[in-house]
């Protein structure tokens, strides 16, 4: 028999088992994370209290977070940059269509349905936002009927989810573009807003010295028959956050700028296309 040491303990664990034949693919990947998960061992020199220490991490991160419904499990791979890396692997963009970014974890499937114009939300204190733009295709034909999914934070930066306040369904809505690829809602400006740092993830952050800060933005889901669905994020031009997003996941091609009214109540404009591409 031969003795477990510092040198082949690696290839000990990747080769107990059948080598792959059950399920190549998670083999693949576990036989790659058990790599990398024993060299950051050595090359750290982890000590049996900084075990301990990760061990308690990962315990507490598998603990539901009521302030977030997907759990404190997709807030870490957000801010490790997990997230945002798989999308650009998976959506590898070249300068044709809109750029993705992340689901994130406030989407509802049931969104209200809206009319063309609608407004989406309810919040006397905003600043109220009309946003307007087409959908088409990479050659420019609009695609009528698509379906746009919106949702975003109210003016303080809380969703509906987070926040008793608020109807359910506030700020949130279900278009479809008209004959033209047109849509058009009316909305308030949103606000960057701090993610839950009360679990072990904000725990992480403060000790790395990170802020807890995203840029505001909206999410739009786009689907249309004969075409690839896109997730994406959209930024106003102004916010402090854009270059120091505590999630990574600000593409410079989905900044959009505010154009402001100083009527009697201000208010802000603003135009976004979005081009789909054609399923293969």
């Amino acid at each position: 028999m031969k003795s477990i040491s510092i040198d082949n303990i690696t290839e000990a664990v990747i080769k107990h088992g059948d080598g792959g034949k059950t399920h190549p693919r998670v083999y693949e990947i576990y036989t790659s994370l058990v790599k990398h998960l024993h060299n950051f061992v050595k090359e750290v020199n982890l000590s049996e209290q900084e075990l301990d220490l990760g061990r308690n991490f990962i315990s507490k991160i598998a603990h539901p977070n009521p302030q977030m419904p997907d759990g404190e499990i997709t807030m870490l791979t957000d801010i490790l940059g997990i997230s945002q890396l798989v999308d650009l692997l998976q959506h590898q963009h070249d300068g044709t269509v809109t750029e993705s970014a992340l689901l994130g974890p406030m989407y509802v499937a049931d969104a209200p349905e809206r009319k063309m114009g609608d407004c989406i939300g309810i919040d006397e204190d905003g600043d109220k936002l009309f946003m307007t733009g087409y959908v088409s295709d990479t050659s420019g034909k609009p695609i009528a009927n698509a379906l746009i999914e919106v949702w975003q934070t109210n003016s303080k930066g809380l969703y509906d989810l987070q926040n008793p306040n608020q109807p359910q369904g506030n700020f949130r809505g279900r278009f479809h573009t008209n004959t033209d690829g047109k849509y058009t809602f009316e909305t308030v400006v949103p606000m960057n807003y701090g993610i839950p740092a009360n679990g072990p993830s904000g725990e992480m952050l403060r000790l790395l010295g990170r802020h807890t800060r995203r840029p505001a933005h909206i999410h739009f889901k786009l689907s249309a028959k004969g075409f690839t669905s896109l997730t994406t994020q959209i930024y106003p031009s102004d916010d402090p956050y854009l270059d120091s997003d505590t999630s990574f996941a600000v593409m410079s091609s989905t900044i959009m700028k505010l154009q402001k009214h100083n009527q009697s109540k201000p208010f802000y404009t603003t135009e976004f296309d979005f081009i789909l591409s054609p399923t293969a």
